[in-house]
């Protein structure tokens, strides 16, 4: 078999970070590896040293298609993430609630020209086969769409077809199901299979169940140490050594914090949607909903990619303009009564995919955390000591304690959805919006979180929504469901 890729005794650089041996590892054309391990074991590091993004401190790398010596060259190893949509103009000094108004989706006022459809971007890219990626990925009906308009599983599709059109030599696949629904997760998975004869790809992913079917083999790495390259069929056969490579080291007590907003909790809805609609000038999202969140409901939400599930979400969280129009009661009051945001936030803890796509401030963690108490995206006042202790226990709780002082933007992708995790439950609120709350985490992770979330609706008088397209991460407490579907 023809060699890919080479490392003899390399090691990553990476400042503030100490890996616990050098890489040693031959990658075949045709291999289509699969790094796994747990969220911070170093998979995301491994990755970028091969696609140019972190130097090799020592050792030995050798990529077949580069000139001996050569670690970099632009477009030749490309790694496909949720992250890429940092680097695209629409996501330039943008803000979170933007995506929901539908004059700012449209029209960038910072440039004064209408922002670019998906149409006209995949118009614009120089590559081959665009019409095949079009139709395999399911395009078509996104194309009157601006990026902003779309969901967060719609934007990983349209981030995959751009990269394969360019056709790099590699394409590094960075936890490439999540967010996506049943079909489009199986549609991906028979389109790496389709393409594997003349497109070679790496794959990352926290869990054993994320491993594409066309993977040969496993790349293991547990807490910054690397092992040897296994077979596939060895690594799922073994698990001895997979209960090893994803070992729970916590000790700790899983134990949520005490409310921080110690208000009078004598509402009776959290929420009231009447005959609602979001409707655009190319297409209606949805309209006629109808839903009543009593306090200490327990509701799943569900739909397929584009349906409108988090654009429902952002009319009870105060994030949407439009809910002003709207026949909506937050906490037994109608919308639009002289409440402020903030008085609706307060109760309020949410996390959702885009919110993380926004959240920059490459603060220390466990700032991140304990913005939380204060709703913001970063935290831009003086924190007490106590409020600080509230941070450094949730982390704790969530078994990421250790980050609590490193800069939010140089963790792995899955720690900082823990850090996220952390920063929504921290203040205990009265109504706790996860929308996918477990992507991209790892099976010991994702049984924390499910547990600590069944914790939290055990408590008297606490409401929850639970977003996810996996059955098996709607925990227990979860007691009602509402569905969404897609419109013609």
């Amino acid at each position: 078999m023809d060699k890919l890729i080479e490392l003899i005794d390399a090691e990553p650089f990476v400042y503030g970070i100490n890996f616990r041996n050098r890489v040693n590892l031959t990658i075949y054309k045709g291999e289509n590896p699969t790094i796994v391990g747990a969220n911070g074991a170093g998979k995301t590091k491994l990755a970028e040293m091969i696609a140019g993004k972190v130097i090799v401190r020592s050792g030995v790398m050798r990529l077949s298609f580069l000139p001996e010596g050569v670690h970099y060259q632009k477009g030749k190893v490309v790694k496909a993430g949720f992250e890429s949509a940092y680097t695209m103009a629409d996501y330039a000094n943008m803000y979170y609630q933007q995506r929901f108004s539908s004059t700012e989706n449209e029209w960038d006022a910072i440039q004064n020209i209408r922002r670019p459809t998906v149409d006209n971007l995949i118009a614009d890219l120089q590559g081959v086969n665009k019409d095949f990626w079009v139709e395999k990925l399911r395009l078509r009906p996104l194309f009157p769409k601006t990026l902003l308009m779309l969901s967060s599983g719609e934007l990983r599709r349209f981030l995959i077809a751009t990269i394969l059109i360019k056709k790099p030599e590699i394409v590094i696949f960075d936890n490439p199901f999540i967010g996506l629904d049943t079909q489009t997760r199986a549609d991906l998975n028979a389109l790496f299979c389709d393409i594997a004869e003349t497109q070679q790809m790496i794959f990352i992913v926290p869990d054993v169940k994320d491993i594409p079917e066309i993977s040969k083999s496993v790349i293991p790495c547990r807490a910054l140490e690397y092992f040897p390259k296994m077979e596939k069929k060895a690594f799922l056969a073994d698990a001895e050594f997979r209960d090893f490579i994803f070992k729970d080291n916590y000790q700790g007590t899983l134990q949520l914090p005490e409310p921080y907003i110690k208000e009078d909790r004598q509402f009776i809805n959290a929420a009231i949607l009447s005959n609602v609609a979001i409707k655009y000038p190319t297409r209606t999202l949805f309209e006629g909903i109808n839903w009543t969140i009593r306090k200490d409901d327990k509701w799943s939400l569900s739909g397929p990619n584009g349906s409108g599930k988090s654009t429902l979400l952002s009319l009870i969280t105060a994030d949407n303009p439009r809910s002003y129009n709207m026949d909506i009661t937050l906490f037994d009051r109608l919308r639009g009564t002289g409440e402020s945001i903030w008085d609706i936030k307060k109760r309020i803890g949410y996390i959702s995919a885009e919110m993380h796509l926004y959240f920059r401030e490459n603060q220390p963690c466990k700032k991140v955390v304990a913005s939380g108490l204060f709703d913001t995206q970063g935290l831009f006042r003086q924190c007490s000591d106590a409020q600080y202790q509230k941070a450094q226990q949730i982390m704790d709780t969530f078994g990421i304690g250790h980050l609590a002082d490193r800069p939010f933007l140089q963790t792995s992708d899955g720690e900082q959805r823990l850090v996220l995790l952390a920063r929504t439950m921290i203040k205990n609120p009265d109504l706790l919006i996860l929308d996918e709350p477990l992507h991209g985490l790892d099976a010991v992770s994702k049984a924390r979180a499910k547990q600590l979330i069944n914790q939290y609706a055990a408590q008297p008088e606490r409401t929850l929504i639970l977003v996810t397209h996996e059955p098996e991460n709607v925990p227990e407490c979860v007691e009602k469901h509402f569905e969404l579907g897609l419109l013609p």
